[in-house]
């Protein structure tokens, strides 16, 4: 296929993949973004922004579902910070979004961020769709503000060191969008980096470690993978630096 038809099906994903986004079937939109993705790398064409960026949305909001089961709410809550504040996104389910977002919040410590997302769901287009179960907790969250939250950890930029929040994508030193951990939605770091054996994607190896305890599929791909063969990477430049046609 040459170059003009690969971006020509790029952009097609890209449309089908927001349809299917609109309608709520998020899994489905992930997984032609991720189809198209892995065929572009496979030819060293570049992603466009646009499409990197749908990607990594949508897999933040598939990755809640895995850590709230495992328990891991501080992950759930950082990821959904992320969804929430790309919310258009997902018309179809802007309430039940905002109001995991509050509960995850709230439930692990980041009190400033419950706080701002429940008063959000108190405007009047959202407030009566509230369910009944949260609504009440909701409203008292609002009542009686408490802003308090820890702030992000800070990890390496793997292109040029500095150190930015770990949910961060985007570094203001070196300006490079940085390629995401596909267990936990962070950015990748020099030092902790695994890929995935089937789709190789990135990941930070002692979450990816720690992910396969529970789980046998990778979150990205959803193939069958095992512990024994994830390896520490030592040089993420393929990973960093895309070679080829943009």
């Amino acid at each position: 296929m040459a170059l003009q038809q690969y971006r020509e099906a790029a952009r097609t994903a890209i449309i089908i993949a927001r349809e299917e986004q609109y309608n709520g079937n998020y899994r489905s939109a992930h997984d032609v973004l991720f189809s198209m993705f892995r065929e572009l790398r496979l030819h060293r064409i570049k992603a466009s922004t646009e499409m990197s960026a749908n990607l990594m949305i949508l897999h933040s909001y598939i990755l809640v579902k895995i850590h709230v089961k495992k328990g891991d709410h501080l992950k759930a809550a950082r990821l959904l910070i992320r969804v929430a504040n790309n919310i258009s996104k997902f018309p179809s389910h802007i309430v039940p979004i905002l109001t995991s977002t509050v509960i995850e919040c709230h439930r692990s410590g980041l009190k400033g961020s419950a706080f701002s997302y429940a008063a959000m769901l108190m405007r009047p287009e959202y407030r009566q769709q509230i369910d009944l179960k949260y609504k009440k907790k909701i409203e008292a969250i609002v009542r009686k503000p408490d802003k308090s939250e820890e702030e992000e950890p800070l990890t390496p930029c793997p292109y040029c060191k500095f150190e930015l929040a770990t949910m961060e994508l985007s570094c203001p030193e070196c300006k490079n969008n940085i390629p995401h951990c596909i267990v936990t939605g962070r950015h990748v770091v020099a030092d902790d980096c695994t890929a995935c054996p089937e789709c190789d994607f990135p990941a930070q190896h002692s979450e990816m470690i720690k992910l396969l305890e529970t789980e046998t599929a990778c979150p990205m791909c959803s193939l069958k993978i095992s512990r024994e063969r994830i390896h520490k990477i030592g040089d993420l430049h393929k990973y960093l630096y895309i070679e080829g046609e943009e």
